[in-house]
């Protein structure tokens, strides 16, 4: 049974899952036994690329997923009310890195942001950059790293952006491809619960290219999984 943050319907017995979606409060309800709870940062935003100059190309690594931690309660353990924080996935920036993910938390648990995705400028014929890392947790049973966005590179007129990266709740946008000049491609954004978003890209044509953004970032989560 899955119910909105706040709302609980009688149904004893039965296991009952809260996402938390925005920060609030989650309220412990009467009877429980215990609950499981996970906890994901947020994703980083992909890199975006900047103006490419005349058969020039640039391009972003993909966002780093948020982190993730899974721990069980006893109900002893758990006060009446616990605060809860959910992080904002990183913000898509045109022409420049893409910015950090943010951390989420429950009691004593955390899960970091993934970071954003660098821009890379092309200075030769063959360039390439890396992706952004995926944030780390605490304070669970188990405590897993969001995995690293990938890296963009570029030869001739291959042009290819990083894909962000996956997490266990959320998965990585997509990296983008061109072998031609005068495109400009913005980045994917990351999906579910802290997946990265992808990088941009630029390539130039007869006269400049304009710049582009990566993708944002997706949002972390908490959620609550009680017993009774």
């Amino acid at each position: 049974m899955v119910l909105a943050a706040g709302d609980r319907a009688i149904a004893p017995g039965l296991p009952e899952v809260q996402v938390f979606t925005s920060s609030g409060t989650w309220t412990k309800p009467a009877g429980l036994r215990a609950a499981i709870v996970e906890v994901i940062g947020g994703g980083g935003a992909g890199g975006g690329s900047e103006t490419a100059l005349a058969g020039l190309h640039s391009c972003g690594g993909g966002g780093g997923a948020g982190g993730y931690s899974r721990k069980l309660y006893q109900a002893s353990a758990l006060s009446s009310s616990e605060s809860v924080t959910v992080g904002l996935g990183g913000s898509a920036v045109s022409g420049a890195a893409g910015n950090n993910g943010t951390a989420s938390s429950f009691k004593g648990q955390s899960s970091s942001g993934g970071s954003g995705g660098p821009t890379t400028a092309d200075g030769s014929a063959s360039f390439g950059g890396s992706g952004g890392q995926g944030g780390t947790a605490s304070g669970g049973d188990l405590n897993v790293r969001g995995g690293s966005g990938t890296g963009c590179w570029g030869e001739g007129a291959l042009c290819v952006s990083g894909k962000g990266g996956d997490g266990v709740l959320g998965c990585g946008g997509i990296g983008k491809s061109t072998a031609t000049s005068g495109n400009s491609l913005p980045g994917a954004i990351g999906e579910n619960y802290g997946g990265g978003g992808g990088g941009g890209l630029t390539a130039g044509a007869a006269g400049p290219q304009a710049a582009t953004s990566g993708g944002a970032g997706a949002a972390g989560a908490v959620i609550v999984t009680t017993y009774f």
